[in-house]
């Protein structure tokens, strides 16, 4: 009973590689969250935008789903001061840049109460694409594809650490005043 339930649990997860420089594993697995309710620390993945089609980037360009820890419940309060800092019930979790590394404008969250079924996802990264920019926002649970384990190094194959790095972001893409 125990390896079919097991078999069964490896089907249901999923395994996507990360895509982004600022975490330190190659790849994660999505565990479902079977109704489970979601708490402050969880790591899970989660597609950026709706209209995304499998196999398509998203309208943000992503072509994998994101990786973020779950810091905000329903209920709780997202204030923005004036110098980007962002607040969940007055505690400040990071800062909104106003320009994404490849030079985009972003524009900060808009204040208020997290609604019931969404979550606030951040990671502690600097330069972390999540919740603190509208165009993430609040994330509904329906976007949320399930529980992240990231998984082991396996340097012989060349799966160790991030598969991309910050030279990834084209300097011809970020405008002369930032580079």
């Amino acid at each position: 009973m125990a390896a079919l339930a097991a078999l069964w649990l490896g089907a249901a997860s999923r395994v996507h590689v990360n895509a982004s420089w600022s975490d330190e594993a190659w790849g994660y697995a999505a565990f479902p969250l079977f109704g489970e309710a979601l708490r402050i620390g969880d790591r899970v993945l989660f597609e950026p935008r709706p209209d995304r089609s499998p196999g398509q980037a998203s309208a943000l360009n992503a072509p994998v789903p994101y990786l973020k820890t779950v810091r905000g419940l329903p209920g709780m309060t997202v204030a923005v001061a004036e110098d980007g800092t962002v607040r969940l019930d007055g505690e400040p979790v990071g800062r909104a840049k106003t320009h994404a590394l490849d030079g985009r404008p972003l524009a900060a969250i808009a204040p208020g109460v997290i609604p019931p079924g969404h979550y606030f996802l951040h990671a502690d990264h600097p330069d972390s694409h999540d919740s603190r920019y509208a165009e993430i926002g609040l994330v509904p649970r329906a976007r949320i594809l399930g529980r992240a384990v990231a998984l082991p190094d396996i340097p012989w194959i060349g799966l160790k650490g991030p598969l991309v790095g910050p030279e990834d972001v084209r300097s011809d893409d970020v405008p002369e005043a930032r580079r």
